[in-house]
């Protein structure tokens, strides 16, 4: 039933085929990105709350994710150690998963929907998508299922709540000077930071308008199966000719749309002042904000494969490059598969591993970190080098994705 439900929609969706040989000759070619919506706790009772928000608000989405962000994007704290329960309130009380479901169909003040952000996402024939004058077919039911499961199945949100600590008020508050950044975290009970810099009587002095950044970060997606597809096909959808009253009703009052807690996880930040710098407080504080969200999402990525990120090669052999580097989380350990990506007989998008790939420790990694181009004004490092460690020709647009735990 369900299925026969989806069929009447078939040709809502049909692939652009992208073969080898397409991704061989545009090393341009799209693909496709998960997508997500950030959000953060709100605590004003912390020493520059305001500043927080502000840096957080205007801080970009990293660009190997679509950006789903929606108008709202801040959550008022419980207080509790676990925001959890908090953050699913929040989602199923202003109805989010059903507005994030809304804007991946670009519905309209009418209430009616289209497929134009699908088709400009996962590279679908535009000319195709008109359900009018479409046939349905298996295959174009495929494709249907093939963009929910590519695009829409794949849309997160990320809850951030921070804990900012100033490395002079944890020295001050366990006394003497400390040897290493590891004991003063550790003494502000921020656990995994690990031993960057030292600090001997004079290096407190340096680093005293350092910042120790730590965030636990809360990962959500979207349920979108089958079932709710076909609930959605059936009962909502209507584009804004054949919107009526009672299916836009139908929709606005819908609950069948929810996010399930993937995981959670804690990482941190330090941004390292020093005598000579020119920043101010509120500076130093934008920067942390901004590269603890990115040191989370490298963390929860390593722990989480549904929520790792694909990248196209963007230079082949002999001088295998790709646009990512610290902010990933690349290290000279790291090591990659590479996927080509193909349609099977069916229509629907398959990722085969053709290859492997480990960084080529020659080569400096890419730091692509925020703020890099300032502490390295002079480099003219824009990208990481990879070497081969097995597999076919590697050309670019092929996809490369981290192994796990590496």
């Amino acid at each position: 039933m369900k299925k026969n439900i989806l069929f009447l929609v078939a040709a809502l969706a049909c692939m652009t085929t992208i073969t080898a040989q397409t991704e061989a000759t545009n090393p341009i070619t799209k693909y496709r990105r998960s997508s997500l919506y950030t959000l953060m706790i709100d605590d004003q009772s912390r020493p520059y709350a305001n500043v927080i928000r502000a840096s957080f608000e205007k801080g970009p989405i990293p660009e190997k994710f679509n950006d789903h962000n929606l108008g709202n994007r801040v959550i008022s704290t419980s207080n509790a150690k676990d925001e959890s329960g908090n953050i699913t309130t929040f989602l199923e009380n202003n109805h989010v998963a059903r507005d994030v479901v809304a804007k991946w169909f670009n519905r309209s003040a009418k209430g009616g929907f289209n497929m134009d952000l699908i088709a400009k996402r996962g590279s679908y024939d535009a000319s195709a998508l008109d359900i009018a004058k479409a046939k349905a077919s298996q295959r174009g039911l495929e494709a249907v299922a093939d963009a929910g499961e590519e695009l829409i199945k794949n849309t997160f949100i990320l809850v951030n709540d921070y804990n900012y600590v100033s490395k002079e008020e944890v020295a001050k508050k366990v006394g003497g000077w400390l040897d290493k950044i590891g004991n003063v975290a550790a003494s502000a009970g921020l656990g995994d930071v690990a031993a960057t810099t030292t600090l001997t009587s004079g290096a407190v002095k340096v680093a005293g308008k350092g910042y120790v950044v730590k965030t636990n970060a809360y990962l959500y997606r979207l349920v979108w199966n089958e079932e709710v597809a076909a609930i959605f096909y059936n009962d909502y959808w209507a584009d804004d000719k054949t919107i009526t009253p009672e299916r836009k009703k139908a929709f606005e009052e819908s609950n069948i749309f929810k996010f399930e807690l993937i995981g959670s996880d804690t990482s941190w930040a330090d941004v390292q002042s020093t005598v000579f710098t020119k920043k101010t407080e509120e500076e130093l504080i934008e920067k942390a904000t901004i590269k603890a969200i990115d040191a989370v999402i490298v963390k929860l990525q390593k722990n989480h494969d549904e929520f790792k990120t694909k990248t196209p090669l963007y230079t082949g052999e002999p001088n295998i490059s790709a646009k990512i580097g610290l902010k990933e989380g690349v290290s000279d350990k790291s090591k990659f598969d590479v996927l080509e990506q193909r349609q099977n007989k069916d229509g629907k998008t398959e990722y085969v591993v053709v290859g492997s790939l480990k960084v080529d420790d020659s080569q400096p990694i890419w730091d692509n970190r925020y703020g890099a181009d300032e502490e390295n004004p002079d480099s003219k490092v824009d990208r990481t080098y990879f070497k081969k460690t097995g597999g076919k020709d590697f050309y670019p647009g092929m996809l490369i994705v981290q192994k796990k735990g590496k």
